[in-house]
Order: structure tokens, then C-alpha cells, then sequence
């Protein structure tokens, strides 16, 4: 988001979000010099949003820079693993034993 915030607009422009959500584009625009609209008709995002709006002006929220890469796992990783117990699921599923499907003859 900050990217189109950044290459769409300039500094002290109006960046409009209709469905703003958490207020992700609206931190965007304030973080680079822009002004902010944000519209969302969710209650409890609005409340999230402005606490993580709240939480940046106080110096609080955690932002990954723009410039930092992005991690990528490797197989080893746990990120990348899939969990022991999700493959017994899928041998289930394999073996017929959900939906009252069997593929045994």
C-alpha cells in the first residue's frame, strides 16, 4: 500500500481509502507527508484503526521499513513446515475417511 501511497500521490496530497479497514493506506499516507481520509462502516475495525493510528503518532506501532527486504524461508524453517499433525489429515482425507467416501474396493 505504501508503494501506491508513494507513487500515486504527492507530498500533502488527499489519499481517500472507502473501505480503509484497519487503516492500513491511512498510516501509509500520514507516515509519507500525505493527507488522510479513511471511511469504513465496520465498527470494530474503525476501533483498530484508531488505535494503530494512535499507536503511530506515539511512536508505538512496529512498521517494517519499505526498504527492508522481505524474508524469505528457507524448507527448514518451521514457517515453511507443515505441521506432523495436518498430514495425518491428509491421509485421512486420502483414504476416504471424510465426506462417507471410500476409495477401497
Amino acid at each position: 500500500v505504501e508503494r501506491c501511497v508513494l507513487a500515486l500521490t504527492n507530498e500533502n496530497s488527499w489519499v481517500l481509502d472507502p473501505f480503509a479497514g484497519v487503516g492500513s493506506t491511512v498510516i501509509a499516507a500520514i507516515i509519507n507527508n500525505r493527507n488522510a481520509l479513511g471511511i469504513e462502516k465496520e465498527a470494530d475495525y474503525c476501533k483498530i484503526a484508531k488505535q494503530r493510528i494512535s499507536d503511530l503518532n506515539e511512536g508505538k506501532l512496529k512498521i517494517r521499513p519499505i526498504n527492508k527486504p522481505i524474508h524469505k524461508p528457507s524448507g527448514n524453517d518451521k514457517v515453511s513446515q507443515v505441521p506432523k499433525d495436518w498430514m495425518q489429515l491428509e491421509l485421512d482425507n486420502v483414504n476416504g475417511k471424510y465426506n462417507g467416501i471410500s476409495h477401497k474396493k
